[in-house]
């Protein structure tokens, strides 16, 4: 890779000189700004932006931190945040965690040496000290749902519980299912104890008896096969399926298509995060709808206000999901 000094001892003039043209800053004649811009062109010489960034004192590149990327919701909440940061002239350091804390700690240290701006920190394995941390070091951070919300920064967390909660009433009121599995999440998530919480909320509230079975998978795909499939084995019997995220409801549904179990005929299936896959399983996916797009907007704007306002206090946020029926488990609507 070429450098400026390279540029500067073929052109016969100072790094100095080089970096005024670069910059449009004037300081020689033309004939010289002419021989400079032929020779850079030349060398095919391309500037480091981090550096011209760190020159000015303003990186544009924000960190964003997930927990993995085989849960098709995280690829979708990427995309949003990405898009919006692009909107408005900033770039994303990517670092997906895998949900481990080495890999978090190496992440942290990756966006303190890269120089980025600000984070968004979606982690189990973060928690105040890594964001006072960050902090000191002039990196303004949100964080997102998974991350522990009882600290002093921006936060954006979704009522998971009210989400479950729209989710099982649905199945219990509107289809009138008495015996429902419930394929939670690790019992030590956040998100999940939230949507555990909100489904006991509504059984509370059932207007008939309710037998239920809770099972606990990873948020994977596998999980809810593999959890569906033992209970089919078992000679379980179940009206409704309700998981923790839309990848176990796709794992389960495969489960009860191959035991020749109808979807919904036999048992109604609810997901959770909405992805866009949901909408082409068979049959179409009922989720509730985490709200990714109002994250990745509201995330991405918080943060730029923070890094464009240093004395701006840090806000806190919680979106309310919703509900959008689909065939799997009767109909077609948006609650």
């Amino acid at each position: 890779m070429v450098t400026i000094k390279e540029v500067a001892k073929e052109a016969g003039v100072s790094v100095a000189t080089v970096s005024r043209v670069l910059n449009n800053k004037g300081g020689a004649s033309s004939e010289t700004i002419a021989h400079v811009e032929n020779i850079i062109k030349k060398l095919n010489y391309k500037p480091n932006r981090l550096a011209k960034s760190l020159s000015e004192g303003n990186s544009n590149l924000i960190a964003f931190l997930v927990p993995t990327l085989n849960n098709p919701f995280f690829p979708e909440l990427i995309k949003e945040v990405e898009r919006y940061a692009n909107k408005n002239g900033f770039h994303i350091l990517l670092c997906n965690s895998d949900d481990d804390r080495a890999k978090v700690e190496y992440y942290l240290e990756a966006m303190m040496d890269q120089y980025v701006s600000g984070a968004i920190i979606n982690s189990l394995h973060v928690g105040p000290s890594d964001l006072a941390v960050l902090e000191e070091r002039g990196i303004r951070t949100i964080t997102i749902d998974r991350t522990n919300f009882e600290h002093s920064y921006s936060a954006i967390t979704v009522d998971h519980s009210l989400g479950a909660q729209l989710a099982v009433t649905h199945l219990l009121r509107d289809e009138q299912c008495n015996n429902l599995v419930f394929i939670s999440g690790p019992k030590n998530e956040k998100s999940a104890i939230d949507r555990l919480t909100g489904f006991t909320l509504a059984l509370n509230e059932a207007e008939h008896p309710v037998k239920t079975t809770i099972c606990y998978g990873d948020f994977g795909i596998e999980s809810g096969y593999e959890n569906a499939k033992a209970l089919i084995q078992k000679g379980q019997t179940f009206d409704s399926i309700f998981c923790a995220n839309d990848a176990m409801a796709i794992g389960a549904m495969r489960a009860c298509h191959e035991f020749g179990i109808q979807i919904p005929g036999e048992v109604k299936i609810v997901g959770y995060d909405n992805v866009s896959l949901s909408s082409y399983t068979y049959p179409p996916l009922s989720s509730v709808d985490q709200c990714k797009h109002d994250i990745g907007k509201l995330a991405v704007s918080e943060l730029i206000d923070l890094i464009n306002n240093k004395n701006q206090k840090p806000k806190q946020y919680q979106l309310e999901p919703s509900l959008v029926i689909r065939n799997s488990s009767g109909g077609n609507r948006h609650v």
